[in-house]
């Protein structure tokens, strides 16, 4: 199922592979521009590069009883150039992912439990619940959240249409900084006291 689901993402999105060889593992200590990072020389590719495991690998904690493991160009450096990247998402019983965005298309698939999504437009929002199986796209660029509506954890894979398609949530961006509350309160429509209750969860000031 998983590799249904990045296939599906690598034929739907524009590869940015490089023209003159299939891959190009990244060197990620050197500069990086729009098209990626520079090529290790070809034999410091070895047969690893092209498997990458959930179980053991970098993660990011949400709090929210949620646990993120990215599968992008940082931690696989083999995607280099190729347009795609994954990710795996483990949400405990009545955990949340908070509302994000991505600067890729998204295509994720429950694996099990239950998760409720919702995806925001200017004008509407768009709610389903997904189970084991189900599968759901959000465009790039549109917010969205996760929440695990059922019992026990839950657990989804997903595909991006880029090596690196960053993890924006909206509730870190407008808290962890040193903006004055006053001045976020009035820039969101927020209350003043919220804005600081979240300024302290997130470690932000002023």
């Amino acid at each position: 199922m998983i590799l249904m689901l990045i296939l599906c993402c690598l034929v739907s999105s524009t590869s940015h592979a490089f023209p003159l060889q299939n891959f190009c593992k990244a060197d990620l200590n050197g500069p990086k521009s729009p098209a990626g990072y520079n090529c290790l020389p070809y034999d410091a590719v070895t047969a690893a590069d092209f498997k990458y495991s959930f179980n053991g690998a970098p993660s990011i904690a949400v709090p929210s009883n949620t646990v993120l493991f990215p599968a992008s160009v940082n931690e696989v450096p083999i995607l280099n150039g190729l347009g795609i990247s994954g990710g795996c998402v483990e949400i405990e019983e009545g955990g949340i992912v908070p509302v994000h965005d991505h600067a890729a298309t998204e295509i994720m698939l429950v694996q099990q439990g239950e998760i409720t999504v919702g995806l925001f437009t200017p004008r509407k929002a768009y709610q389903n619940t997904l189970r084991q199986g189900d599968l759901v796209v959000f465009p790039e660029g549109l917010r969205h959240y996760l929440i695990n509506s059922g019992t026990g954890k839950a657990t989804a894979f997903a595909a991006f249409s880029s090596a690196n398609p960053r993890l924006r949530f909206l509730p870190i961006e407008l808290s962890a900084n040193d903006v004055p509350s006053a001045i976020i309160a009035r820039t969101t429509f927020l209350d003043e006291p919220q804005v600081r209750k979240l300024k302290a969860f997130f470690n932000g000031t002023g």
